[in-house]
């Protein structure tokens, strides 16, 4: 189950996923997309599945992690879901106007200070992941700068581009897309390690502020109680695909990375992810609603 619209990445991993799990276990794999309250409807769907390992769902870090703190979910992300394996990770990147003063992360941060409520970060709407990194941004380097909300990462990275914002953390694919543009500066990506596609961009933790990371993924889990063997061979399937070099050039082409780590990992960053995006939506100044 994918809890998205088909052609965005999630639907795209998802379809990925279930075209090699249907060769490797020689069974059909149906991909359905239940989409509905931000994932809250296939989540539900899924949790209250029989643990059969029937019913799979293609799990995003929104859906799982940033909405129960900005909404009281029928879910719970950790007790109702049984974590198989993560595929993979997309990180953001800090993506600053031309007219901003700086070409470091160093030059810009300092500029930021001395120029209190000079600056402003676009977004894709109140609560997304491009609002929160950059409330969590600004927090960690103690300056101040107005949050500008758009209807999507498309509208706001064009006015990132034609000036009227300063920046935004914009998706690794739409950066790519306007590496070469020359009204705005790609200054750092938000991931523990530089990527691939950006060999000579540095972290924004390499760059001075230790810890910072905000990445989303896209993983599969099934319902709580999924039997322990059926999580390790579909894991151990998975693992072996996303290993495969015309796997990695895929997820390239979508501006992912793929996760080679184990159900255990997967599980860790789950539960390490909730407290650091309820932190961001603090930092935000945005409250859970009832």
């Amino acid at each position: 189950m994918v809890p998205f619209a088909a052609g965005g990445n999630t639907d795209v991993i998802g379809r990925i996923a279930a075209e090699y799990l249907q060769k490797a276990f020689g069974q059909p794999f149906i991909v359905t997309n239940r989409t509905g309250a931000n994932g809250a409807i296939a989540a539900r769907l899924v949790a209250r599945a029989e643990p059969d390992g029937y019913t799979l769902m293609i799990a995003a870090a929104p859906q799982m992690v940033i909405s129960p703190a900005l909404q009281k979910m029928d879910f719970d992300p950790v007790t109702d879901f049984t974590p198989v394996k993560n595929i993979a990770t997309n990180p953001f990147v800090l993506v600053v106007s031309r007219s901003v003063p700086g070409q470091t992360l160093g030059e810009i941060i300092a500029y930021a200070r001395a120029n209190a409520g000079k600056l402003s970060y676009a977004s894709a709407g109140a609560g997304s992941i491009s609002h929160l990194s950059g409330a969590m941004f600004f927090k960690a380097i103690n300056a101040e700068a107005t949050h500008v909300p758009y209807q999507g990462n498309g509208p706001a990275l064009n006015d990132v581009i034609g000036g009227r914002v300063s920046m935004m953390f914009a998706n690794l694919s739409e950066a790519l897309a306007q590496s070469t543009n020359p009204n705005i500066k790609i200054i750092a990506v938000t991931s523990k390690t530089r990527v691939a596609q950006l060999p000579d961009t540095p972290t924004i933790a390499e760059s001075g502020i230790e810890n910072f990371e905000t990445t989303t993924w896209n993983g599969l889990v099934g319902p709580a109680g999924l039997p322990e063997d059926i999580t390790k061979r579909v894991a151990a399937a998975l693992a072996d695909h996303l290993r495969e070099p015309a796997v990695t050039k895929q997820f390239e082409m979508l501006g992912v990375e793929p996760d080679v780590g184990s159900t255990a990992d997967f599980a860790v960053r789950i539960g390490r992810d909730l407290p650091l995006w309820a932190k961001a939506v603090g930092s935000a100044g945005l409250k859970q609603e009832n």
